[in-house]
């Protein structure tokens, strides 16, 4: 890390210990995947793809385990702001191999959209500082972005339930700051959110947990930065496409609906996640998001934009649960069963 880069993270961190906000989000420690999916090869936009997807089982995190068998969004959308006059960008990352015969691929699939990004639920793929409107030497990583909306429709707040994001960082990093909040209407009409259950929840930086495995778990994480030029449509030429070095690695944090100021068994419509410089002062202030005197069009990639978001967070994880609670449910289940036993026997009897 360079000292540039360390006064920048220290002076972000600041700001977070100076502003009101609610830090009740958990590190994720440790995680396990599924088996590995494989298609052919595939070419998209000058890129190489192995097309390899391993789905995350599940996750570990505040001393619980976590299972992805919640619901998945029904559709995720990004908001730009296209009148601010900054780039109408898309960076991602993706995993990648390198070959002294077969050159350099991708691990993972081709998402033609960056809603797929978020949908697929696959860690070798990611968006790089999606709200970084500045900061880039040559413009050309710089982004309109300035929110993204997860919408599920009428989600009943479950115990124990949340959203889990993962970040690519610098080796000894545990993620970057961003915001995120909780819409409880949708207009349909516009599919956007018109109202928000609060102003959210600040993550500060270094809030995620360490280093994760890959689905790969390879020990030599190199990545791939490419840079598409056509908002949201991921599908023509890739530009500037850099392979870095194998200093970079996955964190991830788990935020449940009841850090984010929800009651169990209330509804919602979705979620948000922006820029950790939006300045919301209710509410209300959430829903435009062209409005720049709360969502900021100078967002700097060094300071409050730089946070990454691996292609996941679209489906809602669950506490597993404990062995006991399987115990107690098969306990339950013979009782049941034992007494309807007797009930049919003691019925039998008596007509008999």
């Amino acid at each position: 890390m360079s000292l540039s880069t360390l006064f920048n993270r220290l002076a972000t961190i600041a700001t977070f210990a100076i502003v009101p906000a609610a830090f009740a989000q958990i590190a994720v420690t440790d995680i396990s995947y599924g088996p590995r999916q494989n298609d052919p090869n595939s070419t998209q936009g000058g890129i190489t793809f192995r097309n390899e997807l391993y789905d995350v089982n599940t996750i570990d995190a505040g001393g619980e385990s976590y299972r992805f068998d919640g619901p998945v969004a029904d559709s995720v959308h990004i908001r730009r702001n296209t009148t601010a006059g900054n780039p109408d960008n898309t960076t991602l990352f993706y995993q990648v191999q390198q070959s002294r015969w077969s050159g350099t691929s991708a691990y993972g699939t081709a998402p033609t959209t960056l809603e797929e990004v978020f949908t697929d639920g696959n860690l070798f793929t990611g968006v790089r500082d999606p709200f970084a409107n500045t900061g880039s030497s040559s413009n050309s990583q710089n982004s309109n972005i300035e929110r993204i909306d997860f919408y599920f429709g009428d989600y009943v707040v479950q115990e124990g339930a949340g959203i889990v994001f993962f970040d690519l960082e610098n080796v000894g990093n545990q993620g970057d700051a961003f915001k995120i909040a909780a819409f409880d209407s949708w207009d349909a009409s516009t599919y956007t959110p018109d109202s928000y259950a609060n102003t959210g929840l600040n993550i500060a930086p270094d809030s995620f947990g360490t280093g994760l495995n890959s689905p790969t778990d390879n020990s030599s994480l190199d990545f791939g930065r490419a840079t598409y030029t056509n908002s949201d449509n991921l599908s023509g030429s890739a530009s500037n496409f850099t392979v870095f070095g194998s200093d970079l690695e996955l964190v991830g944090i788990m935020i449940r609906f009841t850090d984010l100021g929800l009651e169990v068994g209330s509804t919602i419509q979705g979620f948000s996640i922006m820029a950790s410089d939006v300045n919301a002062a209710t509410s209300v202030d959430l829903v435009d998001w062209t409005d720049n005197t709360v969502y900021r069009t100078d967002t700097d990639r060094n300071t409050h934009g730089n946070v990454d978001f691996m292609g996941f967070g679209a489906q809602l994880a669950n506490p597993v649960p404990e062995p006991s609670s399987y115990g107690a449910i098969f306990v339950g289940l013979l009782s049941g069963f034992y007494l309807t036993r007797r009930r049919r026997h003691h019925r039998a009897a008596a007509i008999a």
